[in-house]
């Protein structure tokens, strides 16, 4: 069909000729981070790496294929649920990948993103992609035809507000890091703002692709402005949510009124150390979250003190209480998967940005951690991670 008309996936049978998709996962590259930011702790600790390869690290059954080099670094990455093909972002783009029969991707579409996202996520259908751009301040939202490709953006929301001069060394400007979908209808988009100390929520139109909300709405959840709120997690079966806060080292739980689309904070958990701050300098602050799939435990990275920290959910209440925290086994551990499908148990995998490596955790039937291996990336910082199926 090349009238430009845009069908939605969730009416085509799924592609299967990249069914085998799901049995690979993906390391997505970047620049180095603390290493060249002066006020980090990794600063002068470590050099700076010789070589930061632009591209995705490829992986059959953990073990490595290959190597797609691109023209850019990778800013996020997702499977598609259905179509069997992955889409990055990169340079500005929400860019769309066929697989080939040995994992490695070719680019066949892409459209502008209204900014360069730092993270998005699919619709549920795979019909809608919806973008957090960092340093435009924009959330957008792209479709996703019938053939796979990626279309203009049908809607988005420019974020200004007005803020505290004196945190102005991260928080000069609203900036969007994370952009999730309610899971249990997908009629609600988060969005974590580092920069406006808000998580923005807006109602999501399926059959539309557009965002429902003013700036000034009571749905937004406005934290202490000097919190920086970066990623959340949904918990699988009841109705929390817990924002991960980049700036003051603190996750926020939240109970999720899907009704409503409101979070009411219930809970204020420190990551880091008794006595230990958290650095406000660019990537050095708390990096992202999970919630383990059967419930019971929370993880989160740690890039202050380099570890992985993780915390016991109670399942009637949803607090959570400090269970362990380990070294991440590198240096600024950004983004981490939790694997499920290892022949050898349930992994914990962590992408080190600036060591260039990835360090794998098992995951023990009561949730804790320890260390399993170490593989060195040859060249590619790490700065996402997709986990099999």
């Amino acid at each position: 069909d090349c009238s430009g008309r845009l069908e939605p996936f969730s009416a085509v049978a799924p592609d299967t000729s990249s069914a085998g998709t799901k049995m690979y996962s993906y390391v997505g590259s970047s620049p180095a981070a603390q290493v060249k930011v002066s006020d980090s702790p990794a600063y002068g600790k470590l050099p700076p790496p010789a070589v930061e390869k632009k591209g995705v690290m490829v992986y059959r059954a953990g073990e490595r294929v290959g190597f797609s080099e691109l023209k850019h670094h990778v800013g996020w990455m997702e499977k598609h649920p259905s179509n069997g093909c992955v889409y990055a972002a990169g340079s500005g783009k929400l860019r769309a990948y066929k697989v080939a029969a040995d994992g490695m991707l070719e680019e066949f579409s892409s459209a502008d993103a209204l900014g360069n996202p730092a993270h998005f996520c699919l619709s549920a259908d795979g019909a809608w992609a919806l973008c957090a751009n960092y340093s435009a301040s924009t959330l957008s939202v792209l479709p996703i035809a019938a053939d796979g490709s990626v279309g203009a953006a049908t809607d988005s929301k420019h974020h200004v507000v007005r803020l505290n001069p004196q945190l102005a060394d991260r928080q000069e400007a609203c900036h969007p890091h994370q952009v999730r979908l309610d899971p249990g209808s997908g009629a609600w988009a988060l969005a974590c703002d580092l920069g406006a100390s808000r998580v923005w929520v807006y109602a999501f139109d399926v059959a539309r692709g557009s965002l429902a909300g003013a700036a000034n709405s009571e749905r937004h959840l406005l934290l202490p402005e000097a919190s920086g709120p970066r990623h959340l997690d949904f918990h699988p079966a009841k109705p929390w949510v817990y924002v991960l806060c980049e700036l003051d080292g603190n996750i926020v739980g939240c109970r999720w009124d899907a009704e409503q689309g409101r979070l009411t904070p219930f809970g204020s958990y420190y990551t880091l150390p008794d006595g230990v701050s958290p650095c406000r300098a660019h990537h050095s602050g708390g990096s992202h979250v999970l919630v383990s799939a059967d419930g019971r435990c929370l993880y989160a990275t740690t890039r202050t003190d380099g570890a992985v920290v993780a915390f016991d959910i109670d399942t009637a209440t949803g607090e959570l209480a400090f269970k362990q925290r380990v070294p991440c086994g590198g240096v600024c551990p950004r983004s981490f998967v939790l694997d499920y499908a290892s022949p050898g148990g349930p992994l914990l995998l962590v992408g080190n940005q600036d060591s260039q490596n990835v360090a794998s955790f098992s995951v023990a039937t009561d949730g804790s951690l320890s260390l399993r291996s170490i593989e060195e990336l040859d060249g590619v910082c790490p700065n996402v991670l997709t986990a099999p199926a």
